[in-house]
């Protein structure tokens, strides 16, 4: 199988050129995988976000309970994965590694804090990239933040830019076994945008960070390169080599 191109970057002003990813047996693989594993994954995870939010537009946290900001040096490893729920590459990252990422933030070895952006609504033309996030921040209210995250991506299009629908988020809650008055505030939170405000905070602290690229993963404060990421794509099993690259010094 021929070795998959770095990620581009995508400036956030002009948004994207449609990515072909690969050939379709690998994309229908990883979203079998996906799949799999959506529907169990992350239930007993602590997650910071729409109820606590991290300050100024921090993103969601979830593992071992500090920010991804937090000084490095410790036995946990600090991560920061800025991402747009339309973002084609996105998809491929988390169907890659998002399962050990979860195991490993159950584990306590890591904190993952996901940025979540919305800046390929403006090079898409619709909303979709936050009305997603607003609905993942939505299922975070009931304590159901990293299975949505996963069912999202595990539902992504095939065609970037054809984005979601307010139906498939309720859908997907259901899915991920929101039911009775937590599906009601679901549904409601979803349909209100009860969270735009605090997605806009997080594109604009991507921003302030310098992200015009998803997506972005940084370790211990350290921005993996185009070489890392390829890596991450290709051979999941690269991400424990990666992260102890990225170690903390004290």
């Amino acid at each position: 199988m021929p070795r998959p191109p770095a990620p581009p970057v995508k400036p956030a002003p002009t948004g994207p050129s449609l990515i072909l990813i690969g050939g379709v047996v690998v994309l229908a693989v990883a979203l079998i995988a996906v799949l799999v594993w959506t529907a169990t994954r992350g239930g007993d995870l602590d997650a910071q976000g729409s109820t606590s939010t991290l300050s100024d537009g921090g993103g969601i946290s979830v593992g071992a309970g500090a920010d991804a900001d937090a000084a490095t040096g410790s036995d946990v490893f600090q991560i920061r994965v800025y991402e747009d729920f339309q973002c084609p590459w996105c998809g491929r990252l988390e169907a890659s590694i998002g399962e050990a990422l979860t195991t490993k933030a159950k584990s306590g070895e890591v904190t993952v804090t996901y940025q979540i952006m919305s800046f390929l609504d403006g090079g898409l033309g619709n909303d979709s990239s936050s009305r997603a996030a607003n609905a993942a921040l939505c299922a975070d209210d009931a304590g159901a933040f990293v299975p949505f995250h996963a069912a999202v991506y595990a539902h992504q299009p095939a065609q970037e830019g054809a984005g979601y629908t307010d139906a498939q988020f309720l859908t997907w809650g259901k899915d991920v076994g929101l039911s009775g008055s937590a599906l009601d505030t679901f549904t409601s939170c979803v349909s209100s945008g009860t969270h735009l405000d605090y997605v806009d905070d997080m594109q604009q602290r991507a921003n302030k960070d310098g992200v015009t690229g998803t997506p972005t993963v940084v370790v211990n404060g350290d921005t993996l390169d185009n070489d890392e990421l390829s890596k991450l794509l290709e051979t999941p099993s690269s991400l424990d080599a990666i992260l102890e690259a990225h170690r903390g010094r004290p």
